[in-house]
């Protein structure tokens, strides 16, 4: 049995899902796979919240410099959100010698190749399954459908905090600033939702899936983006009554060898299987060359399906290391 010492950046609603639903699983995992999972370290702007979210004051700390000293720390995971730090510490954990786990898409859309190749350099890991469509296993089927397919479109819902707006505003009536207010108290949407309705958040994700299939990093600063904050209840209602919806679709397409991505509501008619995902889901539409178009489905936010994604990386990042790594050149 080998154990694999974790820290943990960022103890919020993500993180303290991770540290839960690593005490409940662990022996389960711990026979399944041969690796015993320990949190050593928690990183918070406070240490009570370290405290509090389960961990002893010997493990709190608000600094990341013991996490990388400590030599019996394997991956770091990184749950902390934003830009910075969080992109900062992954590339020092990495250059460390610590494999790396986030969730974090909008550090990870803006700052991709510069990670891999710090993961490159130093031969660790940088796994990202939950920063895109949380329990979906996405990044993996990405992966496998890369090694014999040249992707030249993605396109789907990628922001269940919208979608669940928008579905709201289509199916009860209900205006979108009583939508909003809902997807709040159910924790879909932050106290401040601009990321989620300006369209930022799915702009970040396209991104993060545009670089992997096209091997460099498009930056998500080239995504044209609009977010639903200009959806009329008229549009809303003229969609259902032709039978289809308005969606928040994230597109990515390659003509004559450029990629143009986009963020926008549409209409989606019915015909269409993304005007069927309700609520707080997500669906990607892959297509290659040789293997078509396929759909993957499933809950594409919340603290458990998020941690499961997280938890899986961390045992595929000991198992194999840099070898998940993908193909990345810098932005052109």
């Amino acid at each position: 049995m080998e154990t694999v010492g974790i820290a943990l950046l960022g103890v919020g609603t993500i993180g303290s899902a991770v540290l839960r639903m690593i005490r409940e699983e662990r022996e389960r995992i711990a026979e399944r796979t041969g690796l015993f999972l320990d949190v050593r370290w928690g990183l918070a702007r406070h240490r009570e919240r370290v405290v509090q979210a389960g961990l002893s004051e010997r493990a709190a700390t608000t600094s990341i410099e013991p996490i990388l000293a400590d030599p019996s720390v394997q991956v770091v995971v990184e749950v902390l959100g934003g830009e910075e730090p969080a992109a900062a510490y992954m590339k020092r954990a990495l250059e460390a010698g610590k494999h790396v786990v986030t969730a974090n898409k909008e550090a990870l859309s803006k700052h991709f190749a510069e990670l891999v190749a710090a993961a490159r350099e130093h031969q660790r890991a940088l796994l990202f399954e939950a920063s895109v469509g949380a329990g979906i296993p996405l990044m993996v089927s990405l992966r496998q459908l890369l090694t014999t397919n040249r992707l030249h479109r993605i396109r789907g819902i990628v922001n269940g905090t919208t979608n669940f707006i928008l579905t709201l505003m289509a199916e009860e009536g209900v205006p979108y600033q009583e939508a909003l207010r809902q997807a709040q108290e159910l924790g879909y949407a932050e106290p401040d939702p601009t990321a989620d309705v300006e369209g930022y958040d799915a702009a970040y994700k396209l991104s993060i899936l545009a670089s992997l299939a096209a091997g460099r990093h498009i930056r998500p600063e080239v995504v044209e983006r609009r977010g639903i904050t200009t959806v009329t209840p008229d549009q809303i209602l003229d969609a259902r009554t032709r039978g289809g919806a308005m969606k928040l679709l994230a597109e990515a397409e390659l003509a004559d060898e450029t990629w143009r991505l986009r963020v926008r509501p549409v209409f989606v008619p019915a015909s269409d299987l993304l005007a069927h995902v309700r609520l707080n889901l997500n669906a990607i539409e892959l297509t290659g060359d040789r293997v078509g178009t396929i759909v993957l489905y499933g809950p594409g936010a919340g603290p458990s399906p998020t941690a499961s994604a997280v938890i899986a990386d961390v045992l595929d990042a000991v198992r194999f290391g840099p070898a998940l790594l993908p193909n990345l050149e810098p932005a052109t």
